[in-house]
């Protein structure tokens, strides 16, 4: 293996209050925090992250993030994916090689796996775009489309994203996708530039642009499970459960 480099890493945490199925979700309480704060300290407590930026066009977001003190990058309202305000961020940094893209409703984010995703990443010079997997004890949530299942083959590279079932193939492949991504910096403009392609607005998974254009997509495996936050009923099921130990 190829040591690893000392590329420098910025991670950037999109964050936006409009969501439609959840407003002001990042603002939600969990565990008597906002959720983005619980996402922003366990992309702290990753290895190899050289800046941490969480990107908003809110002020309410932006105070709030300020507050619990995190680097903030108010940036364009007319963004219209995460990816786009990854992107912005990103061009204000030009010493930043690698670029981590980490969702904002990630409460439980795995910060060892986001560690494993840097330190292959900075391996593995040819890899132009990364995501995060996880081995899904209870293969029947597999069985929703909420659930996004992806396979790779022997070199680690992903064979499909879908949120059909069953995924082509042997559905005990499937892995259940994680949304942290890993782009090298150019790529992440060109991805960024790309109109969205017919899989993509099909499955409404934007990794599939990359996909679709024949980009390998390099899968790194997480050390636990964990899911992210898109409904009330979610984020009061977590707060019932409580933290994990």
């Amino acid at each position: 293996m190829v040591p690893p480099s000392n590329e420098s890493v910025l991670a950037v945490i999109p964050a936006r209050f409009g969501a439609q199925r959840f407003p002001g979700k990042p603002l939600a309480t969990l565990w008597g925090k906002p959720m983005l704060q619980h996402v922003w300290e366990r992309a702290r407590a990753a290895r190899g992250i050289d800046r941490l930026v969480i990107a908003t066009d809110d002020p309410r977001i932006a105070d709030a993030a300020r507050g619990f003190g995190a680097e903030v990058a108010m940036t364009s309202p007319e963004h219209m994916s995460g990816t786009d305000r990854v992107a912005e961020v990103a061009r204000a940094h030009p010493s930043a090689a690698i670029v981590l893209n980490l969702q904002g409703d990630e409460p439980e984010l795995d910060s060892e796996g986001v560690s494993r995703l840097v330190l292959g990443m900075r391996a593995e010079p040819a890899v132009q775009m990364a995501t995060l997997a996880h081995r899904e004890s209870d293969p029947s949530l597999f069985t929703t489309a909420d659930v996004v299942k992806v396979a790779t083959d022997d070199r680690g590279v992903a064979r499909y994203f879908t949120r059909r079932w069953p995924p082509p193939g042997d559905p005990n492949a499937a892995m259940r996708h994680v949304g942290v991504y890993g782009f090298r910096r150019e790529f992440l403009f060109e991805f960024a530039s790309w109109p969205p392609g017919a899989t993509e607005r099909e499955e409404r998974l934007e990794q599939l642009r990359a996909v679709e254009r024949g980009v390998p997509i390099r899968v790194y495996e997480a050390t636990h499970a964990f899911s992210g936050i898109d409904t009330p009923e979610q984020l009061a099921a977590l707060e019932k459960r409580g933290p994990r130990r």
